[in-house]
């Protein structure tokens, strides 16, 4: 498709578009509504549905013809209409069709809230009949299709979405497409093989009418009862766009939110688990002194204190929010400290996992706590330090110095303070913990791989009114320890307006009206 621009009409007005484009990504711009199950602008299209009909003409004089929308593509002087009577017909008939050959149990779907038949069923106007007669097939199963995603044969509409994304998505054919009896078509796997994928749960967004569910969601609140704020997933420098679905302060699941410029439409499965602590990861909820309950303020008073005898040996990472690292390092300018960085580097997929683990190492590098990119990962420099005696007071900040080669018994002389969401052995092993809010508890930025800088919300409260984000609890300590509060950067808006004024980068960046697609900083 070219950049050249064309003449259309819709409906009766006149618009503008792109020579090439799909008619029904116009007709979606003025119709978000407009049915078309079948078609996603990621995936290769089909127009096997055949719910997306409208009339269009090449001519004023001409006749409408009923074309799909979906593969036709805009020309100029086209005229289109969507409410071209046999178009409206044909679709209407199609839906009804699909319905009655959908069991009626939206009270328990999973899918109830964002199911393709529940919203055109209504907006179509089709006659007013009842579908409980219809019931539910007889001796269909669920089928396990691997890595979490459960197959309910009854409820597939054929839309081809999950076979068309295999395909051209994950790049294997693993699902086929089967024409059964009365109408009645389903997918299959292909013979030997199963979905074994970190981008399976996509197939669940994809799917139009419930009929791929995934494990985790099951008997969990409807997406009508569930809040939607959006946010950026922290599982690799990627960046991914997301919505965090929340109810009554609990996160219940994850989707993607889409960005062309990032992840398109599509996220990781691993990400999808991200608001969860399990699998060996136990939530940080108190302030403790070796163990015991202390004080906000008594516990930033002993890390002061072993600051103002010794140097500070600070841990970091790449994990923090732009406004976390933007905060430290004002701490960090007035402390006598040194700072160790992990950058945790893994193996990525190519896609839309990344080698660097990290979300938010680029922000290392705006703030100056990062000199450059070639960090090494590991802290075999400050295990030196702490062979050599130099080093007698370390602050971990949100890492488990004991799983990046550092032991109980090498540290036995050295005073651990740690700041983090995770009740890790660095946190057990601290002289004083304190607890931090998870991203998913206030708001901030990150900027990803590409310096895209990219906001993420609050979708839910923390645990409990002594948990703070980072950044709050890095401008207390700056207070404290300078015992004034002229530089006060406990209110967001505050370190917003002072990183706009303190970053040249940011000089431009309105934080509080905010692009979703983000911003592309020009740090280089």
């Amino acid at each position: 498709m070219g950049e050249e621009l064309v003449n259309v009409i819709l409906n009766g007005k006149k618009i503008r578009v792109l020579n090439g484009e799909r008619l029904v990504e116009i007709i979606r711009r003025f119709e978000p509504s407009f049915p078309s199950p079948c078609y996603h602008g990621a995936l290769t299209e089909t127009g096997h549905c055949e719910m997306c009909f409208v009339g269009a003409r090449r001519k004023a004089e001409d006749p409408f013809t009923v074309i799909f929308s979906c593969t036709a593509t805009a020309k100029e002087g086209m005229e289109i209409n969507t409410g071209y009577e046999p178009a409206v017909a044909s679709r209407n008939k199609l839906i009804a069709l699909c319905s009655l050959h959908h069991p009626a149990d939206c009270a328990k779907c999973d899918k109830v809230g964002s199911c393709f038949l529940q919203k055109f069923a209504v907006q179509s106007k089709l006659p007013r009949f009842s579908r409980i007669v219809c019931g539910k097939l007889e001796g269909v199963e669920y089928v396990d299709i691997g890595s979490g995603v459960i197959f309910d044969k009854q409820k597939c509409i054929g839309c081809q979405r999950c076979v068309r994304f295999c395909r051209d998505i994950l790049g294997e054919e693993v699902l086929g497409f089967l024409l059964g009896k009365g109408g009645f078509n389903t997918i299959e796997l292909y013979p030997g093989k199963t979905l074994e994928s970190n981008y399976a749960m996509n197939l669940v967004d994809l799917c139009q009418g419930g009929a791929l569910i995934s494990k985790n969601r099951i008997y969990q609140p409807s997406a009508w009862n569930l809040a939607k704020t959006m946010s950026i997933s922290a599982e690799s420098s990627v960046g991914v766009n997301t919505y965090v679905l929340h109810e009554k302060n609990k996160v219940f699941r994850i989707i993607p939110r889409e960005n062309e410029h990032v992840n398109g439409t599509w996220m990781p499965d691993s990400a999808r688990m991200e608001h969860e602590f399990g699998n060996g990861r136990e939530r940080l909820l108190r302030i403790t002194q070796n163990g015991r309950r202390l004080p906000l303020k008594s516990a930033i008073s002993q890390i002061l204190k072993s600051a103002l005898s010794n140097k500070l040996f600070v841990v970091c990472s790449g994990n923090m929010s732009l406004e976390d690292q933007f905060v430290l390092r004002r701490f960090l300018d007035i402390v006598v400290s040194a700072v160790f960085l992990l950058k945790k580097t893994r193996t990525g997929d190519g896609f839309l996992i990344s080698d660097d683990a990290t979300p938010n190492f680029n922000g290392l590098i705006l703030a100056s706590i990062a000199s450059d990119e070639n960090i090494v990962d590991d802290l075999s420099a400050l295990e030196e330090a702490v062979n050599s005696k130099e080093c007698k007071k370390i602050l971990a900040i949100n890492e488990d110095i004991f799983a990046h080669g550092l032991s109980e018994d090498m540290l036995k002389s050295v005073d651990i303070f740690y700041i983090g969401t995770e009740m890790n052995a660095t946190a057990m092993a601290a002289k004083i913990a304190i607890p931090a809010a998870t991203f998913f508890e206030y708001t901030g930025t990150f900027i990803n791989r590409d310096w895209r800088l990219q906001k993420f919300y609050r979708a839910v409260n923390p645990p409990n009114i002594n948990i703070l984000p980072m950044w709050c609890l890095f401008s207390l300590m700056t207070n404290s320890y300078i015992g004034s509060k002229s530089d006060d950067l406990t209110r967001i808006d505050k370190v917003w307006e002072e990183m706009v004024n303190s970053l040249p980068q940011l000089a431009n960046v309105n934080f509080l009206d905010f692009d979703p697609s983000g911003v592309v900083l020009k740090f280089r």
